[in-house]
């Protein structure tokens, strides 16, 4: 799931490379109907790291599970929505709405007009050698493996979220947050070209400057708000949330719960999904761990289920 938004923020980046726009670019100079409602000064960074204050619910106004993923429809209702906070003051996740207007960025700014579909698929995955990975998949398809919840995560609202994940992954549907699917050979492919700063073979996705730029803390010292009730119902002290500009994280430093585990160097990064999914890079070990199953495990259950098994991978390679 939201390891789709890896693969969008490398586009994204690969895009600023590209000279198409920069960090600091403000939305509504690309897209001037996102700019009402406080939103004038939104950037294209803000956006990659959760500090815009985006709708961070998954139907807005207008969107059902059948349109969840029209890419035009879903980023006009979020552009017709106030923030919630003055961007970059705060750092709340948000699951989908920031990455639909990322999508459609990278689709308005695009020298050959492509969908957002063919960008991912001409750009980022034909390239990496990722041919069983796209947006969209048919529900009937022989590969698709179905949504579902582990049984503790099974509640009154599992079956209108199964359904509005399947409806709106389905096909042509363009999710930049979420509707990827791949293979974990596949995702082994994104993870080496990240192992490798950007690089797999003779394709440069993005330069080694822009990805070490990237795969820094870029919230500064700013929690995750998405995730402090649950840590203040389950007494877990506060930590910064420290998210990078690929759509993930980075460990950092401190001894606090992250998807990277306790032992990983502080300059490790990765992406996780709820669906369930993740991938890790540690640089100092030069060493890659990725890993797909089916099941939603939601907020700090996921986590410690991630930091066991990045804490494994590490201590299996000393």
């Amino acid at each position: 799931m939201s390891v789709s938004k890896s693969f969008t923020a490398a586009l994204v980046l690969r895009a600023i490379d590209q000279g198409c726009f920069t960090m600091d670019t403000k939305v509504a100079e690309i897209l001037p109907d996102f700019g009402v409602d406080d939103k004038q000064n939104v950037t294209i960074r803000q956006l990659l790291n959760h500090t815009v204050g985006t709708f961070r619910g998954f139907l807005p106004p207008g969107i059902s599970a059948e349109n969840l993923g029209n890419l035009d429809q879903y980023y006009a209702s979020v552009a017709s929505i106030p923030i919630e906070y003055v961007p970059g003051t705060h750092c709340v996740y948000n699951p989908f709405a920031s990455y639909a207007v990322l999508g459609e960025i990278l689709v308005v700014t695009d020298p050959k007009e492509r969908n957002f579909r063919t960008i991912s698929k001409e750009e980022l995955f034909d390239p990496l050698g990722m041919e069983h990975s796209c947006f969209g998949l048919a529900e009937d398809h022989a590969n698709r493996v179905p949504v579902c919840h582990t049984s503790k995560q099974t509640n009154t609202s599992t079956p209108s979220t199964q359904h509005m994940l399947t409806k709106g992954c389905t096909n042509a549907n363009e999710m930049p947050a979420a509707s990827a699917f791949c293979t974990i050979h596949d995702l082994f492919r994104f993870v080496e070209t990240t192992r490798q700063r950007g690089a797999n073979g003779d394709y440069r996705l993005m330069s080694k400057a822009l990805f070490d730029y990237a795969c820094k803390n870029h919230t500064g010292s700013l929690s995750n708000g998405a995730l402090v009730p649950e840590k203040e119902a389950r007494n877990i002290p506060d930590s910064p949330a420290l998210y990078s500009l690929l759509g993930g994280y980075v460990r950092g430093e401190g001894h606090y719960l992250t998807g990277a585990g306790y032992i990983a160097s502080p300059r490790a990064f990765y992406g996780f999904g709820a669906g369930s999914t993740m991938w890790m890079v540690d640089p100092d070990r030069d060493l890659g761990v990725c890993f797909l199953s089916a099941g939603f495990i939601e907020g700090l259950h996921h986590l410690k289920r991630l930091s066991k098994i990045n804490g494994l991978a590490l201590a299996s390679c000393d």
